[in-house]
């Protein structure tokens, strides 16, 4: 994709902030880091089938991930004005995963409404969400899930989801057809998983 696609490249900072928690055991620093994933294209990307769902779509439900991403997910938002977007996050602190205190930290308010999950698992196990989350995720007409613990969970749903993470272990990158190391942004209806 050229530098002039915007939608692209917030796409791509929200999935390369999936760094920051596969960083704690490198020997390169978050910066180098970021600066290197942000130059890898994506291994798999929807994009055009998202646009085009866009059109349509009034609300966006994003499922976020790690606290430290936060900030880059806010970017993705501010791209996407004519969309109603609510940000779910965790209810309870859980390994680093995002919660309410963290979104807010990060001016998601700005662009966003922030809700929690109800869940303090990683991933989303819907036995312990909250009604409205369980509401907006069946209602939203987007669902963007970050991350890899919500792609586990999440993985087999038959609504329609955008997977947007970087595949971090063989047997989900081999899941999601992409490497390794790749960058993902996976349209997905549950029954087409590879």
């Amino acid at each position: 994709m050229g530098k002039q696609d915007k939608l692209y490249w917030a796409l791509k900072t929200a999935a390369t902030g999936n760094f920051i928690d596969a960083a704690v055991s490198c020997d390169i620093t978050i910066d180098e880091g970021i600066k290197t994933d942000l130059e890898k294209p994506f291994g798999v990307c929807d994009i055009e089938v998202f646009r085009e769902r866009m059109e349509q779509a009034k609300t966006l439900l994003i499922i976020a991930d790690n606290a430290g991403e936060t900030v880059f997910d806010r970017l993705l938002m501010e791209r996407l004005p004519s969309l109603s977007i609510i940000y779910a996050v965790r209810g309870e602190p859980v390994i680093n995963d995002a919660t309410v205190e963290d979104a807010r930290a990060s001016g998601i308010e700005g662009c966003a409404r922030i809700l929690s999950t109800g869940c303090g698992a990683p991933g989303i196990v819907f036995e312990e969400c909250g009604d409205e989350f369980l509401e907006i995720y069946r209602d939203a007409d987007l669902v963007i899930s970050k991350g890899q613990a919500n792609f586990e969970t999440l993985s087999g749903e038959k609504r329609e989801i955008f997977f947007l993470l970087k595949a971090k272990c063989p047997l989900i990158a081999s899941h999601l057809g992409a490497d390794v190391g790749q960058y993902v942004f996976l349209q997905s209806t549950g029954h087409d998983m590879k």
